[in-house]
């Protein structure tokens, strides 16, 4: 928690700055797979920095549904999502992707950004950083259009 109360009003300008603040709060449950949230203003100032699923050493289920209850009590611009996988591998599994793209898509309808979707490991894994939140945010423009 005192991680979370000095971040607020902070900017974190990359990914890399994201893991740094976040790593810690993954140590504590290395063994179990948890989803975090940082929620930004409009200025892209940190809101909160807050546990929103907790699973297994194998997955947590992610609902995009309680994220968008979240970001509309927090009166929230925008969001990153950052979870571990206790295998230290970073590399998305086809789950990541899919949770990805719904929660992209809820938050869209709401008119909030998906900034990133960062995977925890031994390293860090940025979705933004591999191109996928901007393949995403294409394809939703294109639908739109329609």
């Amino acid at each position: 928690s005192m991680v979370q109360e000095t971040a607020r009003g902070e900017k974190l300008a990359s990914p890399a700055e994201v893991y740094n603040v976040t790593k810690p709060l993954f140590a504590k449950h290395k063994d179990v797979e948890t989803v975090l949230g940082i929620f930004l203003d409009t200025k892209n100032r940190i809101l909160a920095i807050e546990t929103l699923f907790s699973g297994s050493i194998a997955g947590a289920n992610v609902y995009p549904r309680e994220i968008v209850k979240r970001i509309l009590e927090l009166e929230s611009n925008a969001l990153v999502l950052i979870h571990n996988h206790p295998s230290g591998c970073t590399e998305p599994s086809r789950a990541d992707y899919s949770i990805t793209v719904k929660v992209m898509l809820a938050l869209e309808s709401i008119g909030v950004a998906l900034h990133d979707h960062i995977i925890v490991g031994d390293c860090y894994l940025s979705m933004a950083d591999e191109g996928f939140i901007a393949k995403v945010s294409s394809k939703i423009t294109d639908f739109e259009v329609l």
